[in-house]
């Protein structure tokens, strides 16, 4: 065995101290938790932010419905025999009394004077239904008037909603004359019975003002008002992370770092969601680039939403 020269252990010695450091760092490196922020040479996240304020969000049911008169009144004529002149058609606005046509009861060897067919209430002819030269009967409608100062709206609501469905609920209305503009409503009657044939709710509405403007027999887009919420912290759908039955959103820590936080949601509609729990108001939010990142990430924003 070769003499041990002073020079040969001091050569040990630092060959030694060498290994145990790399050893040490790599133990360090090994341990390094699941908590731990990640490097921070990692190059950071581009993601675009919001800070999370109390604001409003409205729930509804979206249908299709049709303006219709409150009330309408069919016309007869008092005696049968040739419907001989129309002094009124559809649209025209009559009042009670008002002469709708003319009949001529004369039969072969009798003549008679003509008997005049009147209105029974005053409104809006909605239908006019034989014509000049037809023969007439007691009981055949002549015309049809309707009280256009009430109008309603009916929609037939999917068996699914019905339990969001209540008397004097607000509902909105949108028209195709006039799509810029939306006309208040209110619920004011629902169907006892379900339709067994398309499982559907007949619905009625009434406006809550007369407008000239709304005729009968108008197409209408509804949104029944199911809930409003005026201090709701809301964000957009797409920056909510899901995972099974969990929702999860990412927000800025103290250190502009990302964190993933669980969260419950409320109301979504519109691509919005409602945020119950989980976060708080003047929390800032990420609302893109979520996808990317993991707990402690840091990141880049782009831009900020407010």
């Amino acid at each position: 065995m070769p003499k041990l020269t002073r020079k040969r252990i001091v050569i040990l010695v630092i060959g030694l101290l060498l290994l145990l450091m790399i050893l040490g760092g790599l133990a360090r490196g090994g341990r390094k938790g699941k908590n731990e922020k990640p490097d921070k040479g990692e190059l950071p996240v581009s993601v675009q932010t919001m800070i999370l304020e109390p604001g409003p969000i409205t729930d509804y049911i979206l249908l299709n419905g049709e303006i219709q008169p409150k009330s309408s009144v069919d016309v007869y004529a008092d005696t049968a025999g040739e419907l001989i002149s129309l002094s009124r058609s559809n649209g025209d606005r009559i009042s009670r009394g008002d002469t709708i046509g003319q009949i001529d009861p004369s039969r072969p060897g009798q003549r008679f004077a003509p008997s005049a067919i009147t209105a029974p209430i005053s409104g809006t002819i909605v239908m006019v239904n034989p014509r000049i030269g037809s023969q007439i009967s007691p009981q055949m409608p002549v015309a049809r008037i309707a009280t256009t100062n009430e109008l309603e709206i009916t929609t037939n609501v999917p068996e699914r909603y019905i339990n969001n469905l209540a008397i004097g609920q607000p509902a909105l209305i949108q028209l195709d004359a006039f799509p810029d503009l939306e006309f208040d409503a209110v619920v004011s009657e629902l169907d006892p019975l379900v339709n067994p044939q398309n499982r559907t709710l007949q619905t009625t509405m009434v406006l809550k003002q007369h407008d000239e403007r709304i005729r009968p027999g108008m197409f209408a887009r509804v949104k029944i008002i199911t809930a409003q919420i005026d201090d709701a912290l809301v964000i957009p759908q797409t920056a909510v992370i899901r995972q099974a039955d969990k929702a999860y959103v990412y927000v800025l820590d103290a250190d502009q770092l990302a964190a993933q936080r669980q969260v419950i949601t409320g109301i979504q509609i519109d691509g919005k969601v409602q945020l119950i729990d989980g976060v708080q108001a003047g929390e800032t939010v990420i609302t893109r680039g979520q996808n990317m990142l993991e707990d402690g990430r840091s990141v880049r924003i782009l831009n900020e939403e407010q």
